[in-house]
């Protein structure tokens, strides 16, 4: 596993396109944690174990001379907990910023609609090792979407629901899966791939921590950010 701390600013510029993170207080931290497992299986090869591919795809494509569909979804394990929040601080905001870098032309049609990418809580155990299409396991319903995706980007989806329960509540961790419903095929690298290909354009989580208002307890300060996230989460 890898986890860097750094300066909000440097968070930004090592984000390959047009997004933006919640951050800008002086007394936040940022802190980039690379995925720790990473594996995108095929329906079309269900039972190919993918998890030494330098890619990973997440598209739903239907091949237009012999009607077969193609499949891809994408398995991401963080290896995140309380003890990555740094000392005094509360989880302000958690993102899963993934890096839109090639398509999959060899892949059904290649086509170039819009794409969308769908964010999902993983809610059964798995390994990179052995995972493929037919052993998949289960996701829950998507707790982000990103629509109306049309060149290659960063995306990020709003991960803080999710990394909020495994921090605080106890939930288990089970990683988070990535789907696309459309045949535009998003590919992304992984841990797998080429060494010149940086750590930034792999999947990794975006913390931001903050120390509580001068005057509130901390106990305060996690109620206050735990009720602004379940607004948050219902107003999606």
């Amino acid at each position: 596993m890898i986890r860097r701390f750094v300066p909000v600013l440097a968070a930004l510029l090592l984000i390959a396109g047009p997004v933006t993170l919640l951050a800008s207080r002086a007394d936040a931290d940022t802190i980039l944690i690379l995925v720790s497992e990473d594996t995108s299986p095929y329906s079309f090869l269900p039972s190919l174990v993918r998890f030494n591919n330098p890619s990973a795809y997440a598209f739903r494509g239907e091949d237009e001379e012999g009607g077969s569909v193609h499949e891809f979804e994408t398995f991401l394990w963080f290896d995140v907990d309380a003890s990555d929040i740094p000392a005094g601080h509360v989880l302000a905001d958690a993102q899963l910023l993934v890096t839109w870098d090639f398509d999959a032309g060899g892949f059904g049609s290649g086509s170039t609609a819009e794409a969308e990418l769908n964010c999902h809580e993983v809610t059964e155990d798995w390994n990179e090792a052995t995972l493929n299409w037919i052993n998949r396991p289960a996701i829950g319903p998507a707790f982000d979407s990103v629509t109306g995706l049309t060149g290659f980007t960063s995306i990020l989806c709003d991960a803080w629901p999710v990394v909020f329960d495994w921090i605080y509540n106890g939930a288990p961790n089970h990683g988070l899966a990535l789907t696309n419903d459309s045949e535009r095929a998003i590919g992304m690298h992984t841990l797998e791939a080429d060494p010149s290909i940086p750590d930034g354009l792999k999947a990794n989580l975006v913390l931001t921590t903050e120390l509580p208002e001068p005057g509130l307890g901390i106990g305060l300060a996690f109620g206050a950010i735990a009720l602004a996230g379940l607004r948050r989460r219902a107003q999606r």
